[in-house]
């Protein structure tokens, strides 16, 4: 069993089976096609925000989610959660930036979550996020994409599809039957205000998606509510709005104060002010292309991936009480060692007869090869009464029989009282053998090798997919890329090297990472060119003629244009001869393509 390595691929196929199962229960969430619906965040101010000590002002921010269970009961949210990954997780959307020490904060400056990054860099689909990254004034622009909710049941609108993948068993259902809800909580923005042990939050406003899609969209204030409210009320009208209009403003009947003078004033209330609209036909199921059902595919990965990973890293001692974990550790050590050293104990004994430690499995056996031949061929009484006299006969020896002690040991015990430690050998031949936790660290590199395989067949065909349907690449290949090194070394060096990136070409631009893994994950490119204005292929420089070595030069490709920043000249060298004459063809496309400079 183990020399035919069965034993150990019990072991690293582990790793294969539960990327497997992660990869197949991604991909049940966009079997079918989830339409996709856009909320749009374009303006955000505060009013009448205070310490709730002091009642003093300051610095305060405005922290952006989406909550896709918010109005759902516990029983249906565990339902949901097993259903759709991404439900069982708050997906963060924006942050604001701190405008100051203020009562009435305008924020127009936001961060974007890394979930949202991540799906810009995965998507270039300038209809999707349109201009988001524009500021005018106090105006932003906030894009974040929703998944349409599914349930159990069959899509009969796919049913008759010859699309057997169509068939998965889940069905959509209308926005107005979601259970999620836009939050916005105010915070304050210090550095204690980002820890989770602290209470620093102001209020919150959770506005539903449910009434969101009914409508064309949400302008006005908001009262800031306790933390994980589920209602939703909104705020007086601005005393300035309603005086240019000639009346008065309204107060509520609750919120009339009798002071000294008599006269009635309006309670402060914390409010935020929401400019906000969702629109649920952004993608929708009928009007799909092809590359508009791939990023339904893509956002509904990244969504439920980012969902995984914040569920796995969710355990945190940030939040908990220090005392707390303290006093359950000293209470229940103990009985964890007394469990552990069973449960090892038992995975010890199975370990000893199949062969994880091959001298000790097949010295076991010999010894009950030899033990059966004895029990077989002497009588149990006589084998029972030699152990007995053995027994007694080596207690007999070592109390009362002399033995001579070498020179050594003698000096050793005389300065020195304590006797060393003598060991068993049977004990010691028991706890070699290893528990399930050794084998797994020991079959620890080789699981993940055979993972990143495994992964990487899954990233092939996705990779494929998302250059062909969504990126529509020109060209796109594993080349290498001339970079000059930022160490200090002798001057007789070479101050450049060949790196390699993964690039591609989309529409007018030439981009690269550091690697296809870098592509897959959405990682932030290392950079890129715009075929915009005088661009295209370049030769090589006399310079260049003499850096670079003779076997080098037939594959060296070099491109021009506009970069971030100023003209950009890259150097980058390819495998072979058609790869580059691939390459200078899709250049030269997209370089004489007409483009707006």
């Amino acid at each position: 069993l183990r020399f035919s390595g069965h034993f150990k691929d019990r072991w690293i196929m582990k790793q294969k089976e539960a990327l497997v199962e992660s990869e197949t229960k991604i991909e049940k969430n966009h079997s079918i096609v989830r339409p996709v619906g856009l909320i749009s965040i374009t303006e955000l101010r505060g009013r009448n925000i205070r310490s709730r000590d002091l009642g003093l002002p300051g610095s305060f921010g405005c922290c952006i989610s989406y909550d896709p269970v918010r109005y759902a009961s516990d029983k249906m949210k565990t339902s949901l959660a097993k259903l759709d990954e991404s439900c069982s997780y708050t997906h963060d959307i924006a942050s604001t930036v701190s405008p100051g020490i203020t009562s009435n904060p305008v924020w127009s400056q936001v961060r974007d979550s890394s979930e949202l990054v991540r799906l810009k860099l995965l998507l270039p689909n300038d209809r999707l996020w349109g201009q988001s990254d524009q500021k005018n004034g106090n105006v932003v622009n906030i894009r974040y994409p929703i998944l349409q909710p599914i349930a159990k049941g069959i899509d009969f609108n796919n049913h008759a599809s010859t699309d057997n993948t169509n068939i998965s068993g889940v069905q959509l259902l209308p926005w107005e039957s979601s259970f999620g809800a836009v939050v916005f909580q105010v915070r304050f923005s210090d550095v204690l205000g980002s820890f989770q042990m602290f209470d620093n939050v102001i209020g919150e406003v959770a506005l539903p998606l449910s009434k969101l899609a009914r409508g064309p969209g949400v302008e006005g204030w908001f009262r800031l509510l306790p933390v994980g409210t589920k209602d939703t009320v909104p705020g007086q009208s601005s005393v300035d709005d309603v005086m240019s209009m000639g009346n008065p403003p309204p107060v509520a009947e609750a919120e009339k104060v009798d002071t000294n003078e008599g006269v009635l004033h309006r309670a402060d209330f914390p409010e935020l002010f929401v400019k906000f609209k969702f629109s649920a036909r952004a993608i929708t199921k009928e009007m799909a292309s092809s590359s508009d059902n791939e990023t339904c595919k893509v956002i509904c990965e990244e969504i439920v991936r980012n969902a995984s990973t914040s569920k796995e890293s969710n355990i945190s001692m940030i939040g908990s009480s220090i005392s707390t974990l303290n006093s359950v550790r000293s209470l229940g050590g103990n009985l964890q060692n007394q469990i552990s050293y069973v449960v090892d104990t038992i995975e010890r004994v199975r370990n000893a007869f199949n062969f994880s430690n091959p001298q000790v499995t097949t010295f076991i056996l010999i010894c009950l090869i030899i033990l059966w031949r004895i029990l077989a061929s002497i009588s149990t009484r006589v084998v029972i009464l030699l152990a007995g006299v053995g027994q007694f006969g080596a207690t007999f020896y070592n109390e009362f029989i002399p033995r001579s002690t070498p020179k050594i040991l003698r000096e050793a015990s005389d300065d020195d009282d304590t006797q060393p430690p003598r060991g068993n050998i049977f004990e010691n031949l028991f706890l070699s053998l290893p528990t399930d936790e050794d084998l797994r660290r020991t079959y620890f590199w080789e699981s993940c090798r055979l993972g990143e395989r495994e992964r990487e067949k899954f990233a092939i065909s996705k990779r494929k997919s998302r250059l062909d349907k969504l990126w529509k690449a020109r060209w796109h290949d594993v080349i290498k890329i001339k970079e000059g090194k930022t160490s200090s070394e002798s001057p007789i060096k070479k101050s450049w090297s060949w790196e390699p990136i993964f690039a591609l070409i989309e529409g007018h631009r030439f981009i690269w990472w550091r690697s296809e893994k870098h592509f897959d994950t959405g990682e932030s490119p290392l950079g890129q060119i715009f075929f915009a204005g005088h661009s295209g292929l370049a030769g090589l420089s006399p310079l260049d003629l003499r850096e670079f070595a003779t076997e080098e030069i037939p594959f060296i490709v070099s491109v021009f244009g506009r970069g971030l920043k100023e003209q950009q000249k890259i150097s980058l060298l390819v495998g072979s001869a058609d790869a580059k004459e691939s390459l200078e063809d899709a250049v030269l496309s997209a370089s004489t393509d007409a483009k707006s400079d």
